[in-house]
């Protein structure tokens, strides 16, 4: 019979019982929403400091203001967006008042009580679960909004949309066109990405591995919809050409084309000349010719980098990154209080008040390159994006399930809910707080070209307006 020692490991043996999951986190590759829960050491205090640590430190005001906003936020989340439509699945009363030390500790498994019983144990878990989970959405909102975001956006957005707005031209009868020095490029439509609302980044962060605000190429982004899929090679061709894209700063791993194979197309181009140079076409005849190309890549319809895209979401798309460069606010306003200094004070006070007020250290224009992201489509393509496989409103359905999933695992796990796209669990009817009475399946209703949600759009005109207003 084997000798068996009770009771925990000795000090000398006790280090060497890893936590896997966060070194996973750290060094495997695995995203900290990831985990099955917290790991935290014991006490209020190693709480504190490791939310300290994080970037919050509930004894400075600001902090403990910014930090109960994200709750609030996280917890209009998950009952706003991951909740609709799933019956009998309610965010418990106590997640909505409890303190992030507490909530934090729930999570760890610290501090809740039990008896023993199933039906303790049962509900002990289940408050693990939810602490856990909305920690989750928390850890994603805080990574939502950066410094340039918030401070920069409007500034950053004009810089790159303006390039643009003096490419993309208006004739007398209102039909626009990609204006290049070698060719114009008729367009049907022109599209600007608007601002992102917080819910959605969030939710389009939690697709995301890495789980930061950084993954996310599309704050800023256009639309170019073409008559057809040649069209959209010309309309690559005309930004390049006219320098509104750098093709040295797009980002090589965002780049993805579903809407014409290139190769082919190569070919067929050939063929067409040589048709041409043998008389068996005139010149308009092999334009034309040229144009009626429209073969799909074979193979590519989906992408690893947005498994949601349906496969009938046929565009060009990629991230380009744009050179920003402006006057950094606090230097400014630093030239500007020495000028006001000058002229009113002097001797020692001046000499003090010109040391508290130099600019040593502070450059006086902040620059950095900004992603945005480029799409362009034919109408063909365009038109498939709002109704059908395609739509919006279905890629939205399988970006919530896949974070519902993600966020609440557990949470769904004991509550017994099964597949959240069944029947079963799902009311299709008006948002009325997560206890739907219908299962009726959602109406496929055709979407507006304006409506599709896929790109809110802002018109040239717009632009052009705000752009003429700067000084």
């Amino acid at each position: 019979m084997a000798f068996v020692r009770p009771g925990p490991l000795p000090p000398l043996l006790a280090p060497y019982v890893f936590s896997w999951e966060t070194m996973h986190t750290i060094i495997g590759g695995r995203s900290a929403i990831d985990l099955s829960h917290l790991r935290l050491g014991d006490g209020e205090d190693e709480a504190y400091r490791f939310l300290a640590r994080y970037g919050y430190d509930l004894k400075i005001p600001s902090h403990a203001a910014d930090l109960e906003r994200i709750r609030v936020e996280a917890l209009g989340f998950v009952r706003g967006v991951l909740l609709t439509g799933l019956r009998g699945v309610v965010v418990p009363e106590e997640l909505d008042t409890m303190p992030v030390l507490d909530l934090l500790r729930t999570a760890a498994g610290e501090g809740l009580a039990h008896d023993g019983s199933e039906e303790s144990l049962a509900a002990y878990k289940l408050q693990m679960a939810w602490a856990c989970a909305l920690l989750r959405v928390m850890h994603t909102m805080a990574h939502a909004v950066n410094y340039f975001q918030t401070n920069f956006y409007r500034e950053i957005r004009d810089r790159i949309l303006n390039r643009f707005v003096e490419q993309v031209r208006t004739r007398q009868d209102g039909s626009q066109y990609l204006h290049c020095a070698s060719f114009d490029v008729p367009l049907v439509r022109f599209e600007v990405k608007e601002t992102k609302p917080l819910r959605s980044i969030t939710l389009k962060l939690l697709q995301k591995q890495e789980n930061v605000a950084y993954d996310m190429f599309d704050h800023i982004g256009v639309r170019i919809i073409v008559q057809r899929p040649v069209d959209a090679l010309f309309a690559v061709r005309a930004l390049r050409e006219e320098h509104t894209i750098m093709y040295p700063n797009v980002k090589p791993t965002r780049s993805r084309n579903t809407l014409i194979d290139l190769s082919a197309y190569d070919a067929h181009v050939r063929i067409c000349l040589q048709k041409f140079q043998r008389g068996e076409l005139d010149e308009r005849g092999t334009v034309e010719a040229i144009h009626a190309f429209d073969r799909k890549p074979e193979g590519r319809e989906q992408v690893e980098w947005n498994p949601y895209s349906s496969d009938k979401y046929r565009s060009i798309q990629f991230t380009c990154r744009q050179m920003i460069r402006f006057d950094n606010p606090l230097f400014v306003r630093l030239r500007d209080a020495q000028l006001v200094a000058r002229k009113h004070m002097r001797g020692e006070k001046l000499a003090e008040m010109l040391t508290a007020l130099s600019t040593q250290g502070v450059e006086p224009e902040i620059q950095f390159f900004f992603p945005y992201e480029v799409q362009v489509m034919d109408i063909a393509s365009y038109q498939q994006a709002t109704v059908g496989r395609a739509s919006y409103s279905e890629y939205k359905e399988r970006q919530i399930d896949s974070a519902r999933r993600r966020v609440m695992p557990r949470v769904l796990e004991l509550l017994g809910v099964g597949d959240p796209s069944g029947e079963d669990e799902i009311d299709n009817g008006p948002d009325n707080g997560g206890h739907g009475t219908s299962n009726r399946p959602i109406p496929l209703k055709r979407r507006l070209f304006a409506e599709t949600g896929l790109l809110p759009q802002a018109t040239v005109d717009e632009l052009r307006a705000r752009h003429l207003e700067r000084p």
